[in-house]
């Protein structure tokens, strides 16, 4: 076989061959490692805590010993955040917001940061139909005062933009009143115990929510408005058997 004037026989036929598919392989390679190596990248770059939002309900215990143990329960797995918050403008405030990891949110938008609050509240509140028929109906349901804000911190605190850092998902957290005095005093912090190490920067950031609390709990009424309250008060009610 001629080719641009060169004799090519079947042996250079096999060379070139295996030539050419040497050099194909060696591009896929390199191709497919670029492209892990982009979307490490991206992976890296990506805030999390801008992405997905779950809802974190804490309880305290007493332990044999007399110390006190931090429970944690996660209702339901986390959600992608157009999927909490349905409003485009809305999510492009709480995004915004959150990636900047400022812990307990407040949205600058005072319609926004209520508009945010108010679907919280609907996140935790009408689960039990029966209760629900009941308080319509006047019949005796339990009461049970929750506050809920939402966070977003950084998982080790340190202020870095590595994805150590960014893996923390802007969190719903839920605590019952009755915990705030505890979870407000730095010395039963400092000795509260988790069930896993990792769970240790909750008991900061609860020490954070019972703090703010209480400031806003000092305020005037007059300066208090649920289009600025990092923190809400709501019931949470449950049919009686």
């Amino acid at each position: 076989m001629n080719l641009f004037g060169l004799e090519i026989t079947g042996d250079h036929a096999r060379l070139i061959v295996l030539v050419l598919s040497s050099i194909f392989a060696s591009l896929g390679f390199v191709a497919g490692r670029w492209s892990k190596h982009r979307d490490r990248v991206h992976f890296k770059r990506e805030d999390l805590v801008g992405s997905t939002v779950v809802t974190e309900l804490y309880g305290l215990t007493q332990s044999h010993d007399g110390g006190w143990v931090l429970h944690i329960v996660t209702q339901g797995s986390s959600e992608a955040i157009e999927t909490v918050f349905t409003n485009p403008d809305l999510i492009h405030h709480i995004q915004r917001a959150a990636r900047k990891h400022p812990g307990l949110l407040q949205l600058k938008d005072p319609v926004a940061h209520r508009m945010m609050m108010d679907e919280g509240k609907d996140r935790i509140t009408g689960y039990d139909s029966k209760a629900n028929n009941d308080f319509l109906q006047g019949r005796p349901t339990r009461d049970d005062d929750v506050l809920f804000a939402f966070a977003a911190y950084r998982e080790n605190g340190e202020g870095r933009s590595t994805l150590h850092d960014e893996v923390g998902r802007l969190v719903q957290m839920v605590v019952a009143p009755r915990y705030i005095a505890q979870l407000a005093n730095p010395d039963f912090i400092a000795t509260l115990g988790v069930q896993h190490a990792g769970y240790q920067p909750r008991t900061r950031r609860l020490h954070d929510l019972a703090i703010e609390w209480q400031r806003l709990e000092a305020l005037p009424k007059q300066e208090r408005q649920s289009a600025t309250d990092k923190i809400w008060r709501i019931t949470v009610r449950t049919a009686l058997n």
